[in-house]
């Protein structure tokens, strides 16, 4: 990742002109997922759709003192893995109009994806997380297209639904996304583009059944809802509010069901949180009889699936709609559900409460050093790290580890083909 940009200011004369095309060979890869090359004075350029192996012909858009970011003008020496991007709004573009900003990657090749998120995840870990070779398995994939149920549009100025542009706030109106399901498309036609003075419309379509739209009004007062028959909730400061029908997803993984109400977070799709349970189920390893501690417990998505292995869970979750739908999801399991917050509950907790393995999938900003730093004050065997950010998992390995955990495994779930998105399930071992 580029520092951040109050780091250094500009230096003009020391720059290559931002107006010269420059060709560079690119070496490796962000996190993301933007080609890094070098530029004639020395200094780092980042250049989305950029792979790496490539020699490419980029001006420069961007420039501080230790860094830059380009624009790709030519693929003179392309990569093998290079392909056409078979949506037609995905980048790059060599021209107006601009591309939407939710793919990264589909100009690589499917099969390479995946690969190019584990080689991040290595990168970030040996650098952030000062783990020397660390151990990363080969990659898990999921299905390719039309894997998201659930996706949250932006509003243009004309009601228009669509994705933000790379690094902008500007939106792409967008008419079909290859990456939604064909329930989760269907909402979005059905939401129409007449959402004048809306900041956001998310559709989410339950593999189990129930669907609907999630309206973020903006200012001004919304407009006249569409007259298609989908449930409609609106969030603003407080709780979803029903508008009409209910808007209530539900879903079924492993073959257990969840239930998911509106604005709560659930995996994008069914295939990820399928891949994801399974991934944590082996890492667990044999959990009859034994207690789990499920932290950030969400809906209760791994719960669910070790509580079914037959295991005693505790499931920390602080967000209150969260809360409400993994107690219900869990009803008549093994499983207790507790309301706290994570870092409270662990400070309060920790010295009394004992588990054999700790299940943990924090937001994306990660853990943080108080919460594994309290790991092990359980007592726990095995910690089985969730992560949806390498960076975060990078930063929060080195504590552990430094806390006398041992890294042992690593997973890369591609969870979002296309997007520069990289899923792990890290396990650690604790004597």
């Amino acid at each position: 990742m580029p520092p951040d940009a109050d780091d250094a200011a500009s230096d003009p004369a020391a720059s290559p002109s931002a107006a010269a095309e420059h060709r560079v060979t690119v070496h490796g890869i962000t996190h993301g997922m933007e080609g890094v090359a070098r530029l004639p004075d020395g200094r780092a350029c980042f250049v989305p759709f950029a792979l790496p192996g490539e020699t490419i012909d980029l001006v420069v858009t961007e420039t501080r003192a230790r860094w830059a970011r380009g624009r790709l003008v030519d693929v003179v020496e392309a990569s093998p893995d290079r392909v056409a991007p078979p949506c037609p709004y995905a980048g790059p573009w060599p021209a107006a109009p601009p591309a939407c900003g939710g793919c990264a990657l589909q100009h690589v090749r499917t099969e390479a994806q995946p690969h190019l998120k584990r080689r991040v995840l290595v990168e970030q870990l040996e650098r952030i997380g000062r783990q020397p070779d660390p151990p990363v398995t080969e990659p898990v994939p999921t299905g390719p297209w039309h894997y998201r149920s659930r996706a949250r549009f932006a509003v243009d100025e004309q009601g228009r639904l669509g994705f933000r542009e790379p690094r902008s706030h500007d939106v792409r109106p967008i008419d079909r996304c290859p990456l939604l399901t064909p329930d989760a498309q269907a909402l979005r036609d059905a939401a129409g583009d007449a959402w004048p003075g809306v900041e956001s419309v998310e559709v989410h379509a339950g593999s189990a059944g129930g669907s609907g739209l999630l309206v973020r009004p903006g200012a001004d007062a919304l407009p006249p809802l569409p007259e298609a028959p989908s449930a409609i909730a609106v969030v603003d400061a407080g709780p979803p509010v029903a508008l009409r029908g209910d808007p209530t997803a539900h879903e079924t993984v492993a073959g257990l069901p969840l239930q998911v109400s509106a604005g709560v977070f659930f995996q994008a799709g069914q295939e990820a949180a399928e891949a994801l349970v399974a991934t944590v189920r082996r890492a667990a390893g044999d959990v009859a009889g034994r207690h789990v501690l499920d932290l950030y417990a969400g809906v209760g998505l791994f719960a669910a699936a070790l509580a079914d292995d037959g295991a005693h869970v505790t499931a920390v979750e602080h967000h209150r709609g969260a809360v409400s739908d993994a107690r219900a999801s869990l009803a008549g399991s093994s499983a207790t559900v507790v309301s706290a917050d994570v870092g409270a509950w662990l400070a309060e907790h920790a010295d009394e409460e004992e588990a054999d393995v700790v299940v943990l999938d924090p937001p994306r900003r990660g853990a943080g050093p108080a919460v594994c730093e309290a790991l092990p004050r359980l007592r726990a065997g095995r910690v089985v790290y969730v992560s949806c950010d390498p960076a975060a998992l990078a930063r929060d390995a080195r504590t552990l580890v430094e806390g006398g955990a041992t890294l042992t495994e690593v997973v890369p779930v591609d969870c979002f083909p296309h997007t520069a998105a990289v899923e792990a399930v890290a396990t650690f071992t604790l004597p």
